[in-house]
């Protein structure tokens, strides 16, 4: 009887992130046009972006992402959104850039960004097999996408990466379940994704991860506890769970 590919993800394909072991707060910024930055938050806080969403960040006097997650299509797809989206990150930068899912070689991709001089520190792709382990690791879910449909947003998947690179607490701001469109443009792009990735946040809270919702909505419809400020995550455990988060040192 053949073992089932859930079993093996302690050890298949773990992933070692190519950046320091994360420490303190860090603000995962989506692109939705809700976002506010959380109480308390000042220079000592990481950034993580997703896709476009730096430039909000810009226009919030943010710094350079210090992980940035984009999709691959924005590298190097030909469809007419990978082209505008890649027009709108011209010239742009983070300190380490992640790239889920790719099952190719990276040049690949380090090619595609320097058509739109797309600058970084790192670059690191992540196969589907690396992306079911994080996921694995933080929710105790087996994810493989087998279909768009079934696929986490790269946002959620953004949140889910966030923590296991070390960062505690995770307070997410630009998330909506619900609201489409973005914040940075006016065009109503519709959220896919939805059902997968309220199961996965939920399954998280579940287990005690410190991740945390700025505004009132995104927390009400995706089950995350409400960001109230440091003094109030400080009643709370840390939310390790003996994982084996790893990132390399």
């Amino acid at each position: 009887m053949k073992t089932p590919l859930s079993d093996l993800l302690p050890t298949l394909s773990k992933a070692i992130l190519r950046l320091p072991r994360g420490t303190g707060p860090a603000l995962v910024m989506g692109s939705a046009p809700n976002f506010r930055l959380p109480q308390g938050h000042d220079g000592g806080w990481a950034l993580v972006t997703v896709n476009a969403s730096q430039l909000l960040a810009e226009t919030f006097g943010l710094p350079v992402p210090d992980i940035a997650l984009i999709r691959r299509g924005i590298l190097v797809g030909d469809s007419e959104q990978d082209f505008y989206k890649r027009d709108l990150l011209k010239g742009r930068q983070a300190k380490h850039l992640i790239v889920p899912i790719w099952p190719d070689v990276e040049d690949k991709l380090k090619a595609g960004c320097r058509t739109f001089n797309y600058r970084y520190d790192t670059l690191q792709a992540l196969t589907k097999w690396q992306l079911a382990n994080i996921v694995w690791r933080l929710s105790g879910k087996y994810h493989v996408s087998r279909g768009w449909h079934r696929k986490i947003s790269t946002g959620v998947f953004a949140i889910t990466l966030a923590r296991f690179a070390g960062f505690a607490p995770v307070v997410v701001s630009g998330f909506s379940l619900s609201q489409a469109g973005h914040g940075y443009d006016t065009r109503n792009a519709f959220r896919y994704h939805v059902d997968e990735d309220a199961d996965l946040l939920r399954r998280m809270v579940r287990r005690g991860e410190p991740i945390y919702a700025e505004d009132g909505d995104f927390a009400a419809e995706s089950g995350l506890p409400l960001w109230q400020g440091t003094d109030a995550m400080m009643a709370r455990p840390n939310g390790d769970n003996g994982q084996g988060l790893e990132a390399s040192s």
